[in-house]
């Protein structure tokens, strides 16, 4: 199975934030189990530098963070197509929209 990851999710691990970091490692841990495959969009990944930057004020820290994610996921394109169903979709959270778009 295909699944693609939330930023926060991702954050939630880089960043040791809690309450949430258990059940986020929980998910990125899923990495390489039997028929699991994880994915983040590319778009994720830039906003994941950018915040985890913010939090860590070191530039080489959060290059070493990323690269060890990419150990374990796979990056996602997303198409005008996906972008555009997701408008359509007119949810609160704009990424989760473009998130479901993404996987089916």
């Amino acid at each position: 199975m295909k699944y693609l990851i939330d930023t926060n999710i991702i954050l939630d691990v880089l960043l040791g934030r809690e309450p949430y970091y258990d059940d986020s490692a929980k998910v990125l841990n899923l990495s390489g189990k039997k028929n699991i495959t994880l994915y983040v969009t590319a778009s994720s990944i830039t906003d994941i530098y950018y915040i985890a930057n913010q939090t860590l004020r070191n530039k080489e820290e959060v290059k070493a963070l990323l690269i060890k994610l990419l150990k374990v996921v796979f990056i996602a394109g997303v198409s005008e197509d996906e972008i555009r169903n997701a408008l359509a979709l007119s949810w609160r959270d704009f990424e989760d929209s473009v998130l479901l778009w993404k996987i089916y």
